[in-house]
């Protein structure tokens, strides 16, 4: 072999035989720094706490507990850049159309064949080092141009991209990721011009269906994002982050059901996936289902996260003008809760939502205990009690009915079937989202949220 670049080696098998055949290869070929792995959970920590970053990983798609095939996605689209980086190679034997899917969708288009023979793995592993060492190979243009992105260098995005578009035109893939910057860079309407032609030419091209979920989402158009991400789930059902996506929108519109599924569709690739976990435990509360999510809760040590997730659930639907829903929420919020001092917190939106119920009794009862557990410096709860004491008093005296809760408009009844937190969004968008403008100073009587936003 001439001389490798390849020097830092993880390989990841359940298969022992395959790890002593590639063991056997590696020492024969003159490599000393390299591991082996029976599990894809122990690769990726080794990875993550060795701060020497890893050239090269060969992952069998195929393993139980943790797939592999979820595992080359949390290096594709990990936080840190040194990892990001990493050539990762799967390990194919009988693949279905499934794991096929998901590796066109990452363009892994660099694969090893099992059994692994020796005399092809070195030749394989020659051409992978020659497209490593070319600048102007396409594997380092998907890194360089990924990396653009995610540092919002979009100009530097372009110039790489553009000359490669030119040269084939009526490259989907190239397309797309011209579109995927577009999005990036907030030109949505161009986005969205350029995703419906490619559409046009392939309704079944997956990349272009999770791109205009975005588009759909950034303009408010949840029912369309949601069938186009439904749409790619049934070509490629094992794509990690779009199943979290799809759980968080389900939990935004009221679908618990389809939530749990789809988290649960996450943790069958990988078990450890805290925030298929995280968002287990949400949906399996939110259909009553309380112990089965403390107990989640627990091992993740996000109780409070819960009763926040309640609370600000339950903010968006009284705005809407469910204030009964949002009640409830609530409610549910101060069962879960596990940080007793912010209990006034909840019980002064309930007693806000009572009050524009109209349900002046339920609302004096609520502020007065929201007042006795509030901090002595903390005067919202006694305004409130106050202003609604206040409101009864001139009611009784004058003898009038309570004033009904305000109903919502039919576009804004219309539109409110998604209700997203802060949270919701910033995951769901990351990556394509606005930036972020400071939020203004809570004014009397306005719904708190608290923990998660």
């Amino acid at each position: 072999m001439t001389q490798s670049i390849f020097n830092n080696i993880i390989v990841v098998d359940d298969d022992p035989d395959v790890l002593k055949q590639m063991d056997k290869i590696l020492q024969k070929i003159g490599k000393k720094k390299y591991k082996c792995f029976p599990g894809a959970d122990e690769a990726l920590k080794e990875m993550e706490s060795n701060p020497e970053p890893y050239d090269v990983v060969f992952v069998d798609v195929r393993m139980p507990v943790f797939s592999g095939i979820a595992l080359v996605q949390y290096i594709k689209m990990h936080k840190e850049k040194r990892i990001r980086d990493c050539f990762c190679v799967p390990l194919v034997g009988s693949i279905g159309k499934e794991d096929k899917a998901i590796i066109s969708e990452f363009h892994f288009f660099e694969t090893i064949t099992k059994p692994v023979a020796e005399k092809d793995f070195i030749k394989r592993l020659e051409e992978l080092e020659e497209q490593q060492k070319n600048p102007e190979s396409d594997r380092n243009f998907q890194v360089d141009f990924k990396n653009s992105l995610i540092e919002k260098n979009f100009k530097h995005a372009e110039e790489i991209l553009l000359p490669r578009l030119k040269k084939e035109p009526n490259s989907l893939r190239f397309l797309t990721l011209y579109a995927e910057l577009l999005l990036r860079a907030n030109d949505t309407t161009k986005a969205e011009d350029f995703l419906n032609k490619i559409l046009k030419i392939d309704v079944n091209h997956i990349p272009a269906l999770n791109l205009i979920s975005k588009v759909y989402i950034k303009t408010n158009r949840f029912e369309e994002a949601m069938k186009a991400l439904e749409k790619a789930k049934l070509l490629s059902p094992h794509n990690v982050e779009r199943l979290l996506v799809m759980g968080e929108m389900n939990l935004g519109s009221g679908e618990a059901d389809k939530a749990e599924e789809n988290f649960k569709s996450v943790l069958k690739l990988n078990p450890t996936d805290d925030r298929a976990t995280y968002g287990l435990g949400r949906a399996l509360a939110t259909q009553g289902k309380t112990e089965e999510s403390k107990k989640l809760f627990a091992t993740l040590q996000k109780g409070t996260e819960l009763a926040s997730f309640f609370n600000n659930k339950g903010v968006l639907l009284v705005k809407a003008g469910k204030y009964t829903e949002g009640v409830s929420l609530y409610k549910n919020a101060i069962k879960v809760l596990d940080l007793p001092e912010k209990e006034y917190l909840l019980l002064y939106n309930i007693a806000l939502a009572y009050s524009k119920l109209g349900d002046r009794v339920n609302a004096i009862s609520y502020a007065k205990k929201s007042v006795e557990k509030s901090p002595k410096n903390y005067i919202k709860s006694k305004a409130l009690l106050d202003k609604i004491e206040k409101e009864a008093q001139e009611a009784k005296t004058k003898q009038t009915p309570p004033t009904p809760p305000p109903q919502p408009t039919p576009e804004a009844a219309k539109a409110s079937k998604f209700l997203l937190t802060g949270t919701q969004m910033d995951f769901i968008m990351e990556g394509f989202g606005e930036t972020k403008k400071a939020p203004p100073p809570p004014v009397e009587e306005e719904f708190i949220s608290f923990g998660m936003d």
